[in-house]
């Protein structure tokens, strides 16, 4: 297989950092039978970082005129970690939406590099928690996040913080983050911009049980998430504190089973080859289509209303 891998300076629509290409370049160039071109009429395939951007349908205008994807299209893959993605291209994706997901051209991979790097110091395992549930962050990206505080913050053994920080935190608010994390049984984990969170991936590493409250949250293929992880259901917010007082014995076995996870699929010395695999096999799997197919696919009516592009939608969201 003949790989072509995007450059900045050959599109804007490259992420200026392609870190996570590049990291896992060097694997994919191991594999057998794998090679890599500098001429894009020569590749089997391309592969390209996204920029990581807020992406609206007038996005597909950007891939249609852009000069590498819009020549070979049913070639391209990308590496993806907008927030809520939009799921145009075909891919790995770290925050598609379940709604948008396709299996047969989309797979979800975990993050490979992460805001706060204090949560891998290789902190002791044997810290006892005081609180049953703790949670701290910003309210301001989703509702479900405003109705949870609402809803915690006067029960025993809750612990939350809110802050207005977003992304830029200083050391002292990374270093509350972490024990913040460990000094409970569950880490709650409710949906923000995206249905999934940094926090899910650095709870596993705490060895803390995540509590996803995030409807479209598709996990990245692998272990068996019901091992580790609690998935409630965001219609039951203010149902979370008794769910979680009678489910209190779950939480040491399933945190010390989301560490192993994590040690196992997604911690940094394995998530390159968790890449690397991940994107080949959906390489291998995907359905041999044609650049006219792949124009329709991102201007059409499925595509447009799974993204609440359609008019309708549009005047709806400005609504609200």
């Amino acid at each position: 297989m003949k790989i072509f891998f995007v450059k900045k300076n050959q599109t804007c629509l490259s992420d200026r950092d392609p870190k996570t290409l590049l990291a896992i370049k060097e694997n994919l160039l191991l594999e057998k039978g794998i090679e890599e071109v500098f001429n894009i009429h020569k590749a089997d395939v391309i592969i390209i970082q996204e920029e990581n951007s807020f992406k609206n349908f007038k996005y597909i205008t950007d891939l249609e005129s852009d000069e590498i994807i819009s020549t070979y299209p049913e070639k391209v893959f990308t590496i993806n970690s907008d927030d809520c993605a939009t799921g145009l291209l075909r891919g790995l994706y770290t925050s598609l939406p379940k709604y948008r997901f396709n299996s047969s051209i989309h797979a979800i991979v975990p993050y490979m590099h992460f805001p706060n790097d204090l949560v891998f110091a290789g902190h002791s395992m044997n810290i006892a928690p005081v609180y049953l549930a703790s949670w701290r962050g910003n309210t301001k990206s989703n509702r479900i996040r405003s109705k949870m505080v609402s809803s915690l913050k006067s029960k025993n053994g809750f612990y939350l913080e809110t802050t207005n920080s977003w992304l830029n935190h200083d050391l002292d608010e990374k270093k509350s983050y972490v024990n913040l994390i460990r000094a409970a049984k569950f880490s709650l984990c409710p949906a923000g911009w995206a249905p999934v969170s940094f926090r899910i991936y650095e709870s596993m590493a705490l060895g803390r049980c995540p509590v996803i409250i995030a409807d479209d949250f598709e996990p990245p293929k692998g272990p068996d998430w019901k091992d580790f992880a609690v998935f409630y259901p965001q219609k039951d917010i203010n149902l979370l504190s008794s769910f979680l007082c009678q489910n209190e014995q779950l939480a040491k076995d399933y945190g010390k089973n989301a560490f192993e996870v994590w040690k196992r699929y997604f911690c940094a010395d394995v998530v390159k080859e968790y890449y690397t695999h991940t994107l080949l096999s959906l390489i291998y799997q995907t359905p041999k289509t044609s650049k006219e197919a792949e124009f329709k696919r991102w201007r059409s009516l499925n595509m447009y209303w799974k993204n609440k592009w359609t008019i309708p939608q549009r005047i709806l969201n400005k609504i609200r």
